[in-house]
């Protein structure tokens, strides 16, 4: 009997414990390694899910005809449109761009990033292909003019609006695709990103693209969801590289047809 009401007390002080923990969060600090636990694995809820935890696709993006068009020319290696003649960016070890990456699109264990945030200052780490990007918060404006120019990960800014993280970004290499499906974009490209801590292991992001060249109207993501990692933050990072020589020796091996042109 002893030993039951000490299991118990046990139990019920672990419990409060964590209680507090949630409880005592800090909403505004989003360091730490963030895990995707969402299912979808592509910019939003398209039609074209390609594995058994995906939801059908609810509607299809708002083209333009340059959008629809572009987004033809592509040849995704997944979804509907899988194609044995592909030209997916990733085939060739070419940067992700900043919106693939943040959709995390690859499977457990690599679907993460890492955030390392200062005052002035936020790193965003992505694991897989070893890639990261900067968010200034110290009240800068975002480049224009002939300070603005395309880069794979773009230019950001970021600001708290009450406990939501806003990132706003410009300047966009165009070679780069939204997420597997081939969805495109242009260089004029803005991308609105909403963080949400909502509980201490809890990470949301709304990622919204406005693009007036290739789509009709600002285009927003599903709530993409993270799960902190802890244990992840006390072992060696994986460095996972993208090594033309290995990925092309591999596609020729299995017949993927990933084209260069």
């Amino acid at each position: 009997m002893l030993l039951m009401r000490v299991l118990v007390t046990t139990i019920a002080i672990a419990a409060v414990a964590g209680a507090a923990a949630q409880s005592s969060f800090d909403a505004r600090a989003l360091s730490g390694h963030w895990d995707r636990s969402s299912p979808l694995e592509s910019f939003a809820n398209t039609p074209g899910g390609t594995r058994a935890n995906e939801q059908p696709g609810a509607r299809e993006a708002p083209f333009t005809p340059a959008g629809r068009a572009a987004f033809e020319a592509n040849q995704p290696g997944y979804g509907p449109r899988r194609a044995m003649q592909r030209n997916d960016p990733m085939g060739r070890c070419e940067p992700l761009g900043l919106v693939r990456n943040l959709v995390a699109e690859i499977v457990a264990p690599h679907a993460t990033f890492e955030i390392v945030q200062s005052p002035a200052r936020i790193l965003q780490i992505f694991e897989y292909r070893h890639d990261w990007r900067e968010i200034w918060l110290d009240g800068r404006a975002l480049p224009g003019g002939d300070d603005l120019y395309p880069k794979w990960n773009g230019f950001s800014v970021g600001r708290f609006e009450g406990d939501e993280l806003v990132v706003e970004s410009v300047g966009f290499d165009a070679r780069t695709w939204l997420d597997k499906l081939g969805y495109p974009h242009s260089e004029n490209m803005r991308v609105e990103e909403r963080y949400r801590r909502v509980d201490a292991d809890t990470l949301e992001l709304v990622i919204t693209v406005t693009d007036s060249e290739l789509y009709t109207e600002p285009w927003r993501s599903d709530v993409k969801r993270f799960t902190q990692n802890r244990a992840k933050s006390r072992r060696f990072d994986e460095q996972i590289y993208c090594i033309p020589a290995e990925e092309m020796t591999y596609q020729d091996l299995v017949g993927t047809g990933n084209v260069i042109d």
